[in-house]
């Protein structure tokens, strides 16, 4: 698992200034809240998409009350548009990150991954 990444996404107050990776292989999120980078295998991505803002109101009226609630949020991802993952394996099963460009982030994830190339 080396080599160099083919995107980062820039620091900014949305993302909490981390720095999110996407490699030929994997993506590596950046995460201060767990002091750890997720490594996300290519392979274990079962969807990637751009999610708008959480907006409470939404909520309450039952559109996306658990992709809501049940993801875990590296950054400031309800507060604007981002990207929420869906994993086949592991504890975090969804992740939910504000990268700079979220349309351009899951296109490069998605060239990654495996079946969609």
């Amino acid at each position: 698992m080396n080599g160099s990444p083919i995107y980062i996404s820039k620091r900014t107050a949305k993302s909490l200034w981390q720095e999110y990776r996407i490699y030929r292989d994997r993506l590596e999120l950046q995460s201060w809240v767990l002091f750890h980078t997720v490594v996300v295998p290519a392979n274990e991505i079962r969807a990637i998409e751009v999610r708008p803002p959480v907006v409470l109101a939404d909520v309450f009226r039952g559109k996306g009350f658990l992709f809501a609630f049940w993801a875990f949020k590296i950054d400031n991802a309800d507060c604007c548009r981002h990207v929420a993952i869906k994993r086949k394996l592991g504890f975090m099963k969804r992740i939910r990150f504000s990268p700079d460009d979220p349309e351009k982030f899951v296109a490069m994830c998605q060239s990654i991954m495996p079946g969609t190339a």
